[in-house]
């Protein structure tokens, strides 16, 4: 009878954990933030840039800033394609060592459908290509209300390229 009761007992106190894990993980769940959903779409653009114009100094210390100018192309199989628009960005140095510097850098594209709003930090140390990540800030016309991020990759003081992806 003892062990019958014991079973019992043990049967009641796996059922009773039972509900009140069931219970715990419904109401951490129910109180968690929402996962955002998917986004629909992603817009790819694969594009480059040649420079055309630049005041950047022969010596650079922090604070130092330039504007620079350059024309945009699509991007075609590692070569440039169709001209598309025009670059212009503000940067300035953040940080600045022996091996390169960290620069602060504004870029807008434009296109005849609209620009692009690019915002980023970027390590130049060492040899090209330099590369990183910068943040769509906005932008116009077939653009309006871009959201995402660009990979730019630099090649040399006069090239570079812009893979952005555009949230929709």
């Amino acid at each position: 009878m003892l062990r019958i009761r014991s079973r019992r007992l043990t049967a009641c106190a796996l059922t009773a954990v039972s509900v009140v894990l069931t219970t715990t993980a419904l109401t951490s769940t129910a109180g968690a933030a929402p996962k955002p959903a998917p986004k629909d779409s992603v817009k790819v653009l694969d594009w480059l840039s040649v420079r055309q114009n630049s005041t950047k100094p022969e010596r650079l210390r922090v604070g130092a800033d330039w504007t620079s100018h350059g024309h945009l192309y699509t991007h075609k199989k590692g070569r440039l394609g169709k001209k598309i628009g025009d670059i212009s960005s503000h940067c300035s140095i953040a940080d600045r060592n022996r091996h390169g510097y960290v620069a602060l850098c504004h870029r807008v594209l434009r296109t005849d459908h609209g620009s692009i709003s690019l915002s980023d930090a970027f390590d130049r140390f060492d040899r090209y290509p330099h590369g990183g990540r910068s943040a769509v800030t906005g932008g116009t016309g077939a653009y309006a209300d871009a959201e995402g991020q660009a990979e730019i990759t630099l090649f040399g003081e006069g090239r570079a390229r812009f893979l952005i992806k555009l949230d929709d």
